[in-house]
């Protein structure tokens, strides 16, 4: 019996959606962090991401004594920063020719795998880079490397000009030291709102880190839950008061980042990794599958997340 190959792609691919989108969560060390955080949200679309952002206290507070008077001014100080989505996919092809050269139902199957695990290989590998170095636009998500800056404009505010929208940065060129680490994360954590939950680096200077525990052990002593789960996810995980300290291939040479609950993924809830009906070309004797997913990358604290520049191993 002839193997009708587009109704086989298409119920193979609809079949791995799920893990498709796992997969991808999970072979992450960023996105495999944000997800069990809870700093991936599911949004359910509009023309843009509106977060809100606090960017002064409210001064209708005080204190009372009998029927003495209170005032409660409306406040100011709460705005929003605003994020485009930006729409990715992955393509898989199957041709009559594939058919042809992969006999029955069994290797046609196989091949189709194959072809997903390609897919699903390529995209990971997009999204990561851009996660880290996206430049924004309709071609990629804002990544760190821009969302975590003194200044520029992201989310259509200027940390140039508010104050309020500047990250922890240091970019004195030298050998990374702990001192580095501990002054950065202090920092962030001396302001208000969740503290860094993830520290990421370059490979080399993750071997420096390491290299430094030796002699600042009394730094690193507590293993959290996080440092073990991600430890047993398969990712090198050093540690810093707890927290995670990790490399990536895509963040920047000489550069760390300090991570907060500030950091958001938002996904929309119709595009979230969704199969897109199989269809033939016309005029080809070829099947054609799209997996989507619209996303962006944003912060709604700008001040909550850190970095540091001009590093050397």
């Amino acid at each position: 019996m002839p193997v009708n190959i587009g109704q086989l792609a298409a119920t193979t691919l609809q079949n791995y959606q799920k893990s498709f989108a796992d997969n991808i969560g999970r072979d992450v060390v960023l996105t495999n962090h944000m997800k069990a955080n809870g700093m991936i949200q599911l949004e359910p679309g509009g023309r843009e991401i509106v977060m809100p952002i606090q960017h002064a206290n409210s001064t209708a507070i005080g204190t009372y004594s009998g029927t003495s008077t209170t005032t409660n001014p409306y406040q100011e100080g709460i705005d929003a920063a605003t994020w485009d989505w930006v729409n990715y996919y992955a393509g898989i092809s199957i041709s009559k020719d594939d058919e042809l050269k992969n006999s029955g139902e069994f290797a046609v199957k196989k091949l189709i795998k194959a072809k997903i695990t390609q897919a699903e290989r390529s995209l990971r590998e997009r999204l990561e880079s851009d996660y880290h170095v996206g430049a924004g636009g309709v071609d990629a998500v804002v990544g760190m490397q821009s969302i975590v800056a003194a200044t520029g404009t992201v989310g259509d505010i200027s940390g140039t000009t508010e104050t309020f929208w500047r990250s922890v940065v240091e970019t004195t060129g030298t050998a990374l030291t702990v001192l580095h680490i501990r002054d950065m994360v202090n920092a962030i954590d001396s302001l208000p709102g969740d503290g860094v939950s993830l520290i990421e680096m370059p490979v080399d200077l993750h071997g420096k880190y390491e290299s430094l525990l030796t002699a600042t052990v009394q730094y690193n002593s507590t293993t959290s839950k996080e440092m073990k789960r991600l430890g047993d996810a398969g990712f090198a995980t050093l540690g810093f008061r707890g927290i995670p300290v990790v490399y990536n291939r895509f963040v920047t040479a000489g550069e760390v980042y300090a991570i907060s609950s500030a950091l958001k993924l938002i996904q929309h809830k119709d595009a979230n990794f969704d199969i897109l009906p199989s269809e033939k070309i016309t005029g080809q004797l070829v099947y054609e599958q799209y997996i989507l997913s619209t996303q962006s990358l944003v912060t709604d604290n700008r001040r909550k997340l850190g970095k540091l520049t001009g590093k050397t191993a």
